[in-house]
């Protein structure tokens, strides 16, 4: 872990057990889990967060990987977004014309109507921390309200991932892909 805060994590065993699932396939560590171990209620509140999200019952994972990609981008936070490329990306058969376009203005992309819509809530909670009554009710044409308020917990969740990453000053991992230059600064 390298960022602002201390390498040395409590020593706990049971933190230390709770953080093993959090791991690259490579064994590394995830920086997220491993810098908010130093407090064991927000570790248990990302645990829970990212288990609603990762396990929302009625969204895709590509309509999920899109939205992380894009909030992550948005908002400069590359470790998590090479993070999600690495571990998600494939699993959500994201090929990598759009992996890139999650990290580009949205009009640069030919995205299908349903990914659109995804691409646009993400930038317009980056943006404004709401949803236009424009979008609200292009939103509610294409998904469910259930959908709807799962996209909702998946964007405001890796927001707030995104906000936790940049403060706490963790660094992109060697061996991740990482977003173009542009794009590590947040999307204009």
């Amino acid at each position: 872990m390298t960022g602002r805060l201390p390498d040395t994590l409590p020593d706990d065993p049971e933190i230390r057990r709770l953080l093993d699932p959090y791991r690259l396939p490579d064994g590394r560590p995830l920086p997220l889990f491993e810098a908010v171990a130093h407090s064991r209620a927000a570790l248990d509140d990302l645990r829970r967060a990212t288990a609603a999200c990762l396990g929302a019952p009625v969204l895709d994972a590509r309509t999920r990987e899109i939205a992380v990609l894009r909030v992550c981008a948005r908002a400069g936070a590359e470790t998590e977004w090479g993070i999600h490329v690495r571990m998600f990306a494939a699993e959500a058969g994201l090929d990598e014309a759009e992996i890139q376009a999650t990290t580009e203005p949205r009009e640069i992309f030919p995205w299908a109507a349903h990914d659109a819509l995804v691409i646009r809530l993400a930038d317009e909670i980056h943006d404004g921390s709401t949803v236009s009554d424009a979008l609200w009710a292009a939103l509610s044409e294409v998904y469910t309200a259930q959908q709807i308020v799962e996209l909702l917990l998946v964007v405001t969740q890796y927001h707030k991932v995104a906000c936790l990453t940049n403060a706490l000053g963790l660094r992109p991992l060697d061996g991740l892909p990482r977003p173009s230059p542009a794009a590590a600064r947040g999307i204009d």
